[in-house]
């Protein structure tokens, strides 16, 4: 299934689904440039608590959407090593988006 970049009004209704492990330069080397959630009006946080995110949709009608973003963190961007995922619509597509950009989401995670 092709997986395009959203727009900011197609993340709207995701939400929080799992984790995904990896360094914030091999989620870019993947996904490409993230969306600036501080500085870039279109998609600027409303709460602050989100500096960057990707985000993305297939083409469907009702599309199936992911998002990967920081969340509450504290630390540099790029020192960031477990990421947020967001997700609307269908489980399978989800779990192909993941499977096709050689990344692993999952449910739970143990922070020290």
């Amino acid at each position: 299934m092709k997986f395009i970049k959203a727009e900011p009004k197609d993340i709207n209704g995701s939400s929080f689904s799992g984790y995904t492990i990896s360094s914030y330069e091999h989620l870019v080397s993947c996904l490409g440039k993230p969306n600036d959630r501080v500085t870039d009006e279109r998609w600027k946080s409303s709460d602050g608590k989100v500096r960057v995110e990707w985000s993305f949709k297939t083409k469907h009608k009702k599309p199936t959407v992911v998002t990967i973003y920081d969340y509450k963190e504290i630390i540099p961007v790029n020192e960031v090593n477990i990421w947020h995922v967001g997700a609307k619509g269908n489980v399978k597509m989800i779990d192909g988006f993941f499977k096709e950009k050689g990344l692993s989401k999952k449910s739970e995670i143990e922070r020290n």
